[in-house]
């Protein structure tokens, strides 16, 4: 018994499927149907057609596509009659924003604030000082996000290898490659290693180029990029051990949040985000500071890497002096070897260690894994239930009855006669003679070969076949023939003999020998076949209990992990989860089951701090559990790791750019994830992979995964391209990348740009962008912060975007009934502001008032199901976000004067989120935005109190009908928005929408609009003119033609000034750099808030 089998054997007797399963609602088709459709989606997904009609589909099939697309933000209806049903499959079209008309009235209070609004003159700055400034500022942004690299490049000093490493970099494949990658390195500016998992690429290739520097006395500096934090940081250090150095000397690394770097710092491992950031700050003076760059796992495709692979490209043309080296294990290396040239390209074999893989199908069938329910269909399956596919029924070869000798292949009667005579004489006792034997069986050879006959085909009354003569006579020559004519040995005639009776009876050793073997093999076929038909049987029942295209079934891994951990072979155990959520909900079931001190779980999860990451990678006395999302994936050894339970999924976030919202699902990975996950298990020894998906899913999955470009919003991407080059348009820049993003989604991320004022209407990047672009954060996030620089309230919203900025710290519990206490504790911090973003200051305080106290932290985020780590990170994040802000602007103590006035907090928020607003419609009881007709608030929202029953309830408790929100997300046909905040409708009119036209109906046409330069004329115009306006005067006031308000001219014209006037003190500050010491827009902001009493 092999060692898998003694595995599968004991994990058979501990467990068989203790948890029951719920029954599985969803429509249930066969593997296979349900693969094909999905591909065809795919295809016009990736495609460029606007529809996608498929014809004759069953009920059940056109059921299960509605459901499907729908969660694919798709649009489908099914039309015809009842045999010739098709169904239509469309993209979302963009709807034409519209919203109702509301009517505003300021108050008493309220006007005479406006009316003592003071007149004022824009002041103009000096284009030259202001360039002066920032391109003094890029220069120190540069040096921070490297570290402060020095701008002298050194030598490095050698190398002290210690001696026990020194034998385990000669053994790795890469070794005996070193020379022709040294060679190619001095031929060519670029050119790809395309290394498999575990040829040492990633640790040894700078090592490489290090050992060369030293050995010229050459100055370099080597820049390394991971596609994630934990990569940079474990391969940093795992090369500075291999040195016999301290990290931050010769080898460092620079990622968001920490950085151990030196100025005569030679190789430094970084992220793409960073790379790309410094590249953004000042091109030239990034390339003078480096010799070599190399791309690591480049098949990631991360929106910075495509971006770095345009600036490449650039830079080759014009600086001799760089060395450029792409590394991967799974790509499409002749795309990307094209894309350069047609550069040259090293194929490096891996470790060599083997890895045996087991679908789902096998680990059902080996491990006995069963349900209740599983059982229950696996009773009641017949030929009538069971899917008649050929997943389930194999061909289990062509057994002839004993009792029917008749002819299956219908052939000419004369032949058939011809042979009949033929066989009869060859059965006749007076034959003797070898050479009449010979003739006669030459003369079937000729009927099989020249007149077509089929080999097989039987004497018309004995049954005999051709096969059974030729055993009869003893002639193997024949023998062997006929069986090359694919002859069936297990033919029965009449008399209830086969050919290998005939050999037994007639024939020398040769013959019989020949037809024992070859029936050996059919049994082996036979059992073969029947095992790969109980697969698919168990693999039926258990999909028909459990939706593993949806879901990750905690409870199968259970199972495969308890084996596992009893096992007496040695070695870790990683098991790849799509998300935080899963991997806590297998962490919980984990520490239920086994005894405790036994094992160690260790988590690999973006959100982990470096120390808690590292954790992993090291020895441990008991047995090893690793929880991973897909970052464990690359570039990562474990030494001891000997096992993989691969879930198959990964969390992708994608956007729909017609209609602004995002999802995040739970999706299949790609052949070559599954392939590196696999790869994981034989870095340093061979290794077995668990894989919770079927083969027949593996064949449907994609070779590669989609890349970032094609599946994010394109706004940040678009203001990198037009600042990188600036006289490029944005569609032409990025039709340079290895794969572009379609053309819609290019010019609807530039129509937003333009409404956020990032863009003008020639797609050149303004004031606002300029700054933008300098901070790493979204696009809207970065005007929220800027926003809080000159309203003086920078502190809150430096909370507010720090938090928008990482993954949510609230952790969903997997009980039923503690969910809802979960959803209470976390809308408490909201209390009774109406405002998820205002929550977010109060469990912010509340953190910090806890932090120095390790008791009292773990108490607060017990009470409030908060992940620590997740609130460590968010408060790094805000600590760098606040550092990154202090190196750009004066941000001093009056940046954050009012700080604790929420209402100009509210406002920071319209102006930064803009145009992500809703508007309650009271009358009908929806929530609308723009094209939305019907929107949801997020289950998790504070504006959601737990309690209430319908839509109805929610709307009454809100003071005002305008929300403002952070993200829409889509699940299925359901639009909802996340992260919510309620507004005045004065605050929308002040900050709202690039376009306001002023249309006062008693006055005809008459228009006065913000969007032309702001002058003295045009404010003075208006202050006068509501001198003029009669009591009973209307005015119309449109932003951006979709967001309408009716009011009296006299408060429509106070308002439209005070617009005008934060919009040029704002575009002040921007040129300026700093905060005027007494802003007159924000102080008169502050009072009309107040005389609102909101």
């Amino acid at each position: 018994m092999t060692e898998d089998e003694k595995v599968a054997q004991q994990m058979m007797a501990i467990r068989s499927g203790k948890r029951d399963k719920k029954v599985n609602k969803d429509i249930i088709l066969p593997e296979g149907e349900r693969l094909q459709l999905q591909h065809r989606i795919a295809e016009f997904l990736a495609g460029t057609d606007v529809e996608l009609v498929i014809p004759g589909l069953s009920n059940a099939q056109r059921k299960y596509v509605h459901n499907y697309i729908a969660r694919l933000g798709l649009l489908s209806r099914s039309y015809g009659s009842k045999n010739n049903r098709v169904l239509h499959i469309t993209h979302r079209k963009r709807l034409k924003l519209s919203g109702c008309l509301r009517k505003v009235e300021l108050s008493s209070a309220s006007r005479l604030v406006l009316e003592k609004l003071p007149l004022y003159t824009v002041t103009e700055r000096s284009v030259h000082e202001r360039r002066q400034r920032i391109q003094k500022k890029n220069r120190l942004r540069c040096e921070a996000l490297l570290g402060g690299l020095g701008p002298r490049l050194v030598p490095p000093h050698p190398n002290r290898i210690p001696t026990e490493l020194y034998k385990d970099k000669r053994e790795l494949p890469i070794y005996f490659y070193q020379d022709e990658i040294k060679r190619i390195l001095k031929q060519s500016p670029i050119f790809i290693i395309s290394g498999e998992t575990g040829s040492g690429k990633t640790t040894q290739v700078p090592q490489y180029i290090l050992n060369d520097s030293t050995r010229r006395s050459r100055p370099c500096r080597i820049m390394v990029t991971q596609p994630r934090r934990v990569a940079a940081v474990s391969v940093a250090n795992r090369v500075a051990e291999e040195r016999g150095e301290q990290i931050g000397d010769i080898v460092g690394y620079q990622i968001r949040l920490e950085s151990r770097v030196q100025k005569n710092t030679n190789l430094i491992y970084t992220t793409s985000g960073c790379l790309l950031r410094s590249i953004m700050a000042d091109t030239k003076d990034f390339f003078r500071k480096i010799t070599h760059l190399i791309i690591d796992e480049i098949h990631e495709r991360d929106k910075y890497t495509d971006f770095i692979l345009i600036t490449i490209k650039d830079q080759l043309k014009s600086n001799k002096d760089l060395k450029v080296i792409l590394m991967s294990a799974t790509m499409d290396i002749h795309l990307l070897s094209e894309y350069f040239d047609n550069c040259a390209v090293v194929n490096v074999p891996g470790q060599g260690y083997n890895v045996k893989i087991f679908h789902l199908e096998d680990i059902l069938y080996r491990t006995g894994y069963r349900t209740a329910l599983m059982e229950k269909y696996l009773r009641s399956m017949d030929e009538i239930d069971t899917p008649k596919s050929k997943e389930i029924y194999m061909n289990t070869g062509k057994i002839a009855s004993k009792s029917n000798g008749m002819q299956s292949n219908i052939i000419d009667t004369h032949l058939q006669l011809s042979l009949d005579a033929l066989i009869d004489q060859c059965f006749a006792e007076n034959y003797r003679r070898e050479e009449e034997i010979f003739t006669l069986f030459d003369q079937i050879q000729y009927f099989i070969e020249s007149e077509g006959m089929p080999v097989d085909t039987v004497h018309s009354l004995t049954g005999t076949t051709p096969l059974m003569a030729a055993s009869k006579c003893n002639l193997p020559k024949y023998l062997e023939l006929f069986l090359h004519h694919k002859a069936n040995v297990h033919l029965v005639n009449a008399e209830g003999l086969t050919a290998l009776d005939y050999a037994t009876i007639h024939s020398d050793q040769k013959c019989m020998k020949i037809l024992q073997s070859l029936d050996i093999v059919h049994k082996d076929e036979m059992i073969l076949n029947q095992e790969l038909h109980e697969k698919q049987r168990i693999l039926y029942a258990y999909q028909k209990q459990f939706n593993d295209e949806n879901e990750v079934d905690h409870d199968l891994i259970l199972s495969l992990i308890e084996g596992l951990y009893r096992s007496p072979h040695p070695g870790a155990i990683m098991v790849f989860l799509p998300g935080y959520n899963d991997i806590v909900q297998q962490r919980d079931l984990i520490q239920s089951t086994l005894p405790v001190n036994t094992y160690r779980i260790c988590i690999l999860h973006g959100q982990m701090d470096s120390n808690d990451q590292t954790e992993a990678l090291q020895r441990h006395l008991v047995r090893k559990i690793i929880l991973s999302t897909n970052i464990g994936q690359t570039s990562i050894t474990i030494p001891d790791l000997a096992y993989i339970i691969d879930s198959g999924k990964v969390k992708m976030k994608t956007h729909d750019s017609i209609t602004e919202s995002s999802q995040l699902q739970s999706v299949w990975i790609s052949k070559a994830d599954a392939n590196q996950r696999s790869g994981r298990a034989g870095r340093t020894q061979n290794g077995v992979c668990y894989r919770l998906f079927s083969s027949a899913t593996y064949e449907y999955m994609p070779k590669f995964s989609v890349p970032e470009f094609m599946r994010i919003p394109l706004t940040e991407v678009c203001l990198y391209a037009k600042t990188l080059d600036r006289q490029s348009d944005v569609q032409s820049y990025l039709a340079r990348s290895l794969n572009p993003p379609s053309n819609v989604s290019v010019q609807n991320a530039i129509r937003k740009l333009q409404i956020l004022e990032v863009f003008d209407g020639d797609e050149n990047v303004t004031e606002l962008g300029k700054h933008l672009v300098e901070i790493p954060l979204d696009v809207q996030l970065g005007k929220c912060l800027l926003y809080g620089i000159f309203f003086k309230c920078f502190d809150s919203i430096l909370t507010i975007v720090a938090y928008h900025s990482i993954k949510d710290p609230f952790i969903l519990p997997t009980d039923r009934a503690a969910q809802g206490h979960a959803s209470f504790q976390r809308k408490s911090f909201a209390g009774k502001t109406f405002s998820d973003q205002l929550g977010i200051l109060s469990l912010y305080k509340s953190y910090c008032s806890v932090r120095n106290n390790w008791k009292r932290v773990r108490e607060f985020c017990s009470k409030y199901f908060l992940s620590h780590s997740a609130m460590e990170t968010f408060c790094a994040t805000r600590r760098q976000i606040a550092d990154l802000s202090s190196q750009k602007f004066h941000v001093g103590q009056e940046a954050s004067l009012f700080n604790d006035d929420l209402n100009i907090v509210r406002c920071c928020l319209v102006a930064g989120l803009y145009p992500n607003v809703a508007e309650i419609d009271r009358a009908q009881n929806i929530l609308i935005s723009g094209a939305e007709k019907r929107l949801l608030l997020q289950r998790t929202s504070a504006l959601n109190p737990p309690g209430k029953k319908n839509f109805k309830e929610f709307i009454d408790e809100l003071p005002y009908d305008w929300v403002v929100f952070y993200e829409k997300t889509r699940v299925g046909k359901t639009c909802s928005i996340n992260m919510n905040t309620v507004v005045s409708p004065v605050v929308i009119i002040l900050h709202c929408g690039k376009d306001c036209i002023l249309d006062e109906d008693t006055s005809g046409d008459s228009e006065v609009s913000d969007n032309e330069e702001f002058t003295d004329k045009n404010v003075k115009a208006i202050s006068l003119s509501e001198h003029i306006a009669a009591k009973n005067q209307i005015a119309i006031m449109s932003l951006d033609h979709w967001i309408k308000y009716e009011l009296p001219v006299k408060d429509a014209k106070m308002l439209l000034q005070l617009r005008v006037l934060i919009k040029s003190q704002f575009e002040t500050f921007l040129q300026s750099g700093h905060c005027m010491q007494t802003s007159t827009s924000v102080y008169c902001i502050q009072k009309l808030l107040h005389s609102l009493e909101i």
